[in-house]
């Protein structure tokens, strides 16, 4: 009898588990112009979007792995409960510069017509919530989601856990749950547990940790949050470096709480003067106060002053530009040019000075050995004499810029201009100690090429436009235009 009452409970339980909903009141999303939907819920980031294809091609599948950067694939499967023609991808993947943390991943993608499938991607730092997953998918199903969804980016009002606030014209939704107001911005998130929301906050910490970041300030402060007194964890933050970069630190607030019997985690942060800076954002003023502050406040009254005992180190340039090339490849004449040799095995190097993170400007050099010479006619004291191409010098600079085009892969745009010196193999009559016995002609070099390389080793196509009949040494259809296809090494 008692197996048989534990059976019975183990079924009752069971049931229960299963058919429970989610809770989906916390969700909110936004429509983009595309008319791909965006939602937030309990620390989930949701994506509904239309993709063109069919469910059983497998190109249409590969182009959606891409479209949402799924790599590591842990499942790939179907789903016969479902009525709709389906296939579930469930993926995990590490952020990179966040060590700290991994992104779980799954989509649900349903057959929608002969050319199109619709596809529900579920993201989360967190651990995943199967239930919450399949009570959103269910709602979508169901044509449901609708209710929870705007199109509108201007944040006039907010429902901030149950409670409408304005806040005028002056703040947008950056994206579900996060709005930007001129001089603060605030993300939070509603979770069913208090536990869940406090995993929550955590991982957002370390979300928030990279090489370009320093913390310069870290510790628990008493705030009160929605008329409750709460325990807010405050960074502040410092970029090291790049683009669009801030002097003034950037000052975080991480809170979690009950608020009106909904559990969240909820982060606010606006920019200071300096650490010590405890004055709030008009933005966090509506949900948050500091009671008490610190003795070694910043008081908003005083003249900014650089902080005692508290030297910052000198910022480090980080430069994403190389600078150093060396490099092997060939000339090969265009035209008229190639009357004079075929090809010109080369080598070279050239010594960068970074002007910005993806500029440079480049000294160099590039010695080129011709070969299958033919003879031409060199001019000295207006008489023609028949000699051949012995030696190409050329001596340049050149203006670069370089992007990342993907990890590890760069992508080189440059432009320069030097002289080019054409050494023959017609020895001079007279010649002074420690000068050239041979005859050369010099004239302008002008160029542009591209480089793409792999980590250090790259490929460089360049045009070279030489007008060498200008000094008078060679006449007009002697040529003037190359091209410079080689290899180079990058430190």
């Amino acid at each position: 009898m008692k197996y048989i009452l534990s059976f019975v409970l183990f079924i009752l339980l069971s049931a229960s588990m299963f058919s429970q909903e989610y809770n989906l009141a916390g969700m909110q999303g936004l429509r983009n112009g595309k008319g791909e939907v965006m939602l937030e819920l309990s620390g989930y980031e949701i994506a509904v979007t239309t993709v063109k294809g069919q469910i059983n091609n497998e190109k249409t599948i590969d182009a959606i792995k891409k479209k949402y950067n799924i790599e590591t694939v842990l499942a790939e499967y179907s789903e016969p409960e479902i009525e709709r023609t389906n296939k579930i991808i469930e993926s995990e993947s590490k952020i990179k510069d966040r060590p700290k943390v991994k992104l779980s991943q799954v989509c649900y993608i349903f057959g929608k017509s002969d050319k199109e499938v619709e596809v529900v991607s579920f993201q989360t730092l967190n651990q995943r919530d199967i239930v919450l997953e399949e009570e959103v998918v269910r709602v979508f199903l169901e044509n449901g989601l609708t209710y929870y969804i705007s199109d509108e980016r201007t944040a006039n009002s907010i429902s901030f856990a149950g409670r409408e606030i304005n806040l005028g014209s002056a703040c947008n939704w950056m994206s579900p749950h996060n709005v930007n107001c001129k001089g603060g911005q605030m993300s939070w998130s509603e979770f069913p547990s208090f536990e869940s929301a406090n995993l929550d906050i955590n991982t957002r910490i370390d979300a928030n940790v990279n090489e370009n970041i320093s913390i310069l300030a870290e510790d628990d402060i008493d705030v009160v949050f929605e008329g409750i007194p709460s325990l807010a964890h405050r960074v502040v933050y410092k970029q090291k470096s790049g683009f669009g970069r801030r002097t003034n630190p950037l000052i975080v607030y991480y809170i979690v709480q009950e608020v009106r019997g909904r559990y969240v985690s909820c982060v606010l942060s606006n920019y200071g003067y300096n650490r010590n800076d405890y004055e709030l954002a008009p933005l966090l003023r509506e949900v948050m106060s500091i009671p008490v502050l610190p003795e070694t406040a910043y008081n908003q009254f005083d003249i900014p002053q650089f902080e005692e005992n508290q030297k910052e180190e000198p910022e480090e340039k980080e430069y994403l530009i190389n600078l150093v090339e060396i490099r092997a490849g060939s000339w090969f004449p265009l035209g008229s040019l190639r009357n004079a040799y075929k090809a010109a095995p080369s080598i070279g190097a050239y010594v960068g000075y970074p002007i910005k993170k993806v500029m440079a400007v480049d000294i160099g050099f590039q010695v080129a050995f011709p070969v299958s010479r033919e003879l031409f006619d060199y001019y000295y004291r207006k008489e023609p004499y028949a000699t051949k191409a012995d030696v190409v010098v050329n001596v340049n600079a050149r203006f670069r810029y370089q992007q990342e085009a993907a990890r590890n892969v760069y992508w080189t745009t440059y432009a320069g201009a030097g002289v080019i010196s054409v050494q023959t193999d017609l020895e001079k009559e007279y010649y002074d100690d420690g000068e050239s016995k041979w005859h050369s002609f010099e004239t302008l070099d002008v160029f542009g090429g591209v480089n793409i390389r792999y980590k250090k080793v790259g490929l460089y196509l360049e045009y070279h436009y030489t007008p060498y009949s200008i000094a008078n040494k060679v006449r007009a259809n002697y040529g003037n235009s190359a091209v410079n296809l080689g290899i180079a090494v990058c430190f």
